[in-house]
């Protein structure tokens, strides 16, 4: 938008929009002080400032503001249906309504507009209904005239994550915003260490050297351990220190929308991260390996050594059945590689798409596990499910703080 091509037949019009005057009502304005080419710029600048998100459309009866339509997409025209939808019709499967400080807002990734009220008993008024209906948050709920809005294989937690992790949905701030500069420290890159016995881990063996295409042409999923001779603390010592190991830290300033800055340190490893911020931290839960007592461990991927934390036999033997269960494995892996995620991590630099680059990123270090499996000759298999509470319980850390993302199944190979 061109402040050049500002005329000052808007001023008039500029005023009265902001106090929430009606579209007829702010061309009126343009006209009493210009003509009807200026008039049509003034309503094409609203349709773009629609489009931005920048304009949001109050719903006024008898002098009440009863709620507020917020455009979440581009395509998004607000209107009203006809008439008010009967009792019948409800909510569709993907509609919510959630608090957001003093306001409800009634949301739907079906509709491409969010519903900002004070009191969420309007949604029962006639022209909240009309607006609603129009806005594709209603549908029929007798079972026998209702019909899917989106293809059946969606489930509400998947759409609703996924459109509010992609631009084009919505237009609340996305990416690297920091919006905690000046009022959180972000938490530093190196997690502090576990207490508890430490064991020494060998590096890799750099003598063997194979392709990368190589590699890549052999990776599989491998579930199939042998136990008679299963994983040495050789051969986990060098599968984190090719897949895992921090090489250093970087140190840099970020800022947020204001302008305001801060220092933020991130790190290096061999898989990437977004913004290097490296969240993950790997928790090996050992059945079988030769030199390492079965147990749960830590580890501190900037000494490349293991911590033992004191777990139950039992505690493990569950973690370990719930991955075998997960991988259809016949025995239970010989490790399980439990990746936690330091949360604040991500989510004090990024908003919106702060959970999806924790799966991001972890999707990332399981490709790199395997890559480094198969060059040492070892078996693995990514976990697609696991038990996030039963590890906060054994850990003792709180879920939302530091959690449960993801597990990998690793052992040695069964020859032939």
């Amino acid at each position: 938008m061109r402040l050049a091509e500002w005329a000052d037949a808007f001023e008039s019009a500029g005023s009265r929009l902001n106090e929430g005057a009606p579209l007829a009502e702010l061309r009126d304005c343009v006209l009493a002080n210009g003509n009807e080419g200026q008039a049509a710029a003034w309503l094409a600048r609203l349709d773009r400032l629609r489009e931005l998100g920048s304009i949001e459309f109050p719903l006024v009866e008898n002098g009440e503001e009863l709620a507020v339509i917020a455009p979440q997409q581009e395509s998004f025209v607000p209107s009203l249906a006809p008439r008010a939808p009967d009792a019948a019709f409800g909510f569709h499967r993907f509609a919510c309504l959630r608090r957001d400080g003093a306001a409800w807002l009634a949301e739907s990734p079906l509709s491409g507009a969010r519903f900002r009220m004070a009191d969420p008993a309007v949604l029962d008024k006639p022209l909240v209904r009309r607006a609603l209906a129009a806005s594709g948050f209603l549908e029929d709920c007798r079972a026998e005239e209702s019909e899917p809005q989106t293809p059946a294989h969606w489930e509400f937690h998947d759409l609703i994550f996924h459109t509010h992790s992609r631009r084009g949905w919505h237009h609340d701030p996305s990416g690297p915003q920091c919006p905690y500069i000046g009022l959180v420290e972000p938490e530093p890159v190196r997690r502090p260490e576990w207490p508890g016995t430490v064991v020494e881990l060998p590096r890799a063996d750099e003598s063997a050297a194979e392709t990368c295409s190589t590699i890549l042409e052999r990776r599989r999923s491998d579930r199939d351990f042998d136990d008679k001779e299963p994983i040495s603390i050789a051969e986990l010592g060098g599968l984190l220190d090719r897949a895992a190991r921090s090489r250093s830290s970087v140190s840099g300033y970020v800022h947020d929308a204001s302008g305001k800055t801060a220092a933020f340190e991130g790190a290096k490893r061999p898989y990437p991260s977004s913004g290097a911020v490296h969240e993950l931290e790997i928790y090996p839960v050992v059945h079988r390996c030769n030199g390492l007592d079965p147990g749960l461990y830590h580890y501190d991927s900037w000494r490349h050594v293991l911590v033992r934390i004191p777990a139950s036999e039992d505690e493990v033997a569950r973690l370990l059945r719930h991955a075998r269960i997960a991988v259809g494995a016949r025995e239970n892996p010989q490790i399980v590689l439990a990746v936690a995620a330091r949360f604040s991590r991500v989510f004090w630099k990024y908003k919106s798409i702060g959970y999806g680059n924790i799966l991001r990123n972890t999707g990332a270090l399981y490709q790199t596990l395997y890559l480094a499996a198969t060059e040492l000759g070892l078996a693995g298999c990514a976990v697609g499910s696991a038990d996030a509470m039963l590890f906060a319980r054994i850990t003792g850390l709180d879920p939302l703080v530091e959690g449960s993302v993801g597990d990998f199944a690793i052992g040695s190979r069964r020859s032939g």
